[in-house]
């Protein structure tokens, strides 16, 4: 009986994690879509497009969930800080407060998709190495992390930058 009780509290967590309509879907996987495109664009030269689809599908998962995990993650954060003062503050303040954390999660996962394995993008890169000399294969790992650097770093922006650009953004997720 306590399974069925928790898979409740999961699916109630859930509902409050993801996007409720098409634009809020548009914002919040938006940016995850284009870092993948642009991944995928940037591979190196003489990748075949199945190669390239497929490093734009894994860069557009693992940023996907980071960014949903570091959303659960400041949900229940902000339940944890807000959950008794719940009644004292009135439910649009809680409200508010569990968006704001869930925006502080999501910003705070950000850097996670550099930590990320990547077997396709790996692969890719592994091949291009093997027809590149020493110095091409130096400076086409160091280009792909500052990619991923940049791609944190400008996610960060976005996912805080959002929530201030969002008019009422504390019912995004509630």
């Amino acid at each position: 009986m306590a399974r069925f009780a928790n898979a409740g509290k999961l699916l109630q967590g859930l509902k409050q994690i993801l996007p409720q309509s098409k634009g809020e879907w548009a914002l919040r996987l938006g940016p995850e879509a284009g870092f993948a495109a642009i991944g995928a664009f940037m591979a190196p030269d003489g990748t075949p497009v199945s190669s390239r689809l497929g490093m734009a599908a894994e860069d557009f998962w693992i940023g996907s969930a980071s960014s949903f995990l570091g959303s659960g993650a400041g949900l229940l954060g902000g339940r944890a800080l807000y959950g008794k003062n719940r009644a004292k503050m009135g439910e649009d303040a809680y409200r508010q407060k569990l968006s704001q954390a869930m925006t502080a999660g999501d910003i705070l996962a950000a850097p996670l998709p550099m930590f990320a394995p990547r077997p396709i993008a790996s692969g890719v890169y592994e091949q291009a190495m093997a027809r590149q000399s020493e110095q091409d294969q130096i400076a086409m790992m160091q280009q792909e992390q500052e990619r991923l650097l940049q791609e944190a770093l400008l996610n960060s922006v976005l996912t805080g930058g959002g929530s201030l650009l969002a008019p009422g953004s504390a019912s995004l997720y509630s």
